[in-house]
């Protein structure tokens, strides 16, 4: 079990900013030596997760990952019907729009849509936001197990900006007023000038989500009167991911 885990903080160390890592830098960063990176890097190699640039001897994810990535979509088929969603959502909004689902530290954008217009928030694919600064991390904690919180609650938090709560009992209360309200408020909390309004969503009878849909928008745009309008229009949007997911919608919980 040991050895999985150092496989797989290995594997997610690689990112759109760093798609290509050296041996010397992954030890670094993975806090193994580098002989015991080796013998991870070539039994991941010989299973087709990661190959090697022969120019730059760097290390990049390897295509084993494809045949996975399409046996999910095939037996649950999320990233397109997330597209849609958020295809939609950005257009009747006018506002950028990312379906996040949970991972072990936060939480990963698997679709987005930008409006076509000229001052939007920008985002990138793969996207990680964490659990303690983004709505939708907030969003997913409100509507999660009491065990699963605990979990998140334990990780260690980063002070993305001066906004950005890391103190347990403060964010504890956001945790309860987003539950209480259905849906999470975050503001100049991953990024200055940035705001979010995030809601969870469902699959089946799941007792944690399994993902959360948020709305991105200009901090100064974020008027009461707005929030209102974006929160309908989230609500909309959770009830026809789950219906698409599911063929039902648990929209009557929120």
């Amino acid at each position: 079990m040991k050895t999985v885990n150092k496989a797989m903080r290995l594997l997610r160390q690689f990112t759109l900013e760093q798609p290509e890592i050296g041996l010397s830098e992954l030890a670094r960063v993975t806090g193994e030596d580098k002989a015991v990176t080796r013998r991870l890097l070539v039994a991941l190699m010989e299973n087709g997760f990661i190959e090697q640039n022969p120019e730059t001897r760097k290390y990049f994810l390897g295509s084993g990952f494809l045949s996975l990535a399409r046996l999910r979509e095939a037996s649950v088929p999320m990233v397109r019907a997330t597209q849609i969603v958020a295809r939609w959502l950005s257009g009747v909004s006018d506002e950028t729009v990312h379906v996040n689902v949970p991972g072990r530290t936060s939480m990963t954008t698997v679709a987005y849509h930008l409006p076509p217009r000229g001052n939007v928030i920008n985002l990138k694919p793969a996207e990680r936001y964490p659990y303690h600064a983004a709505s939708s991390g907030l969003a997913y904690l409100a509507r999660t197990t009491p065990e699963r919180q605990a979990e998140i609650l334990a990780l260690p938090r980063e002070r993305l900006t001066p906004a950005t709560v890391i103190d347990e009992p403060t964010l504890r209360d956001l945790v309860a007023q987003a539950r209480a309200q259905g849906y999470a408020v975050s503001r100049n909390t991953v990024e200055q000038g940035v705001a979010g309004v995030a809601m969870a969503f469902f699959l089946e009878s799941a007792t944690d989500p399994a993902g959360t849909i948020s709305i991105t928008v200009p901090e100064a745009g974020l008027t009461p009167d707005r929030e209102t309008e974006l929160v309908a229009l989230l609500r909309r949007a959770v009830r026809n991911l789950e219906t698409a997911l599911t063929g039902r919608s648990r929209s009557s919980v929120l």
